[in-house]
């Protein structure tokens, strides 16, 4: 196969230049992804909410304690901290699943669109040679 200017130049090669973009465009594994995020959220939780309680003070944490306010039973302290670390991670996993499936459902159109434009282009060019 015969190298471009550019490609010499830069010395990427049309087979290095496939392989980028065909791992660029792999899917995600939603699960994994949503496990990643999930115990991401979960553990920040945990530990902001364990932090407080050894800082103490008069008065523990009255903006992380809002999150009773979606986290039922969530409080600042120690029992609060293990519900607050499972309601992270499952909201946390919701949230990296979702991005993974969206973003593959996106990456999905997007390939049958260029395979779609790739049909035509070669449909048109079959016609000019006849």
């Amino acid at each position: 196969m015969k190298q471009t200017a550019s490609e010499q130049a830069s010395g990427i090669t049309a087979l290095d230049t496939n392989a980028l973009i065909i791992q660029s465009l792999a899917k995600l594994d939603a699960l994994a992804l949503g496990i990643s995020v999930g115990t991401l959220f979960g553990l920040v939780n945990f530990l902001a909410t364990i932090f407080l309680i050894i800082k103490g003070g008069e008065t523990v944490g009255p903006n992380l304690a809002l999150l009773s306010q979606y986290f039922i039973g969530y409080e600042v302290t120690p029992i609060g901290s293990l519900i607050g670390l499972f309601y992270g991670f499952v909201s946390g996993f919701v949230l990296g699943w979702l991005i993974a499936v969206l973003r593959n459902f996106v990456v999905a159109i997007y390939l049958h669109i260029l395979r779609m434009e790739a049909v035509e282009a070669a449909l048109k060019m079959r016609k000019g040679k006849n």
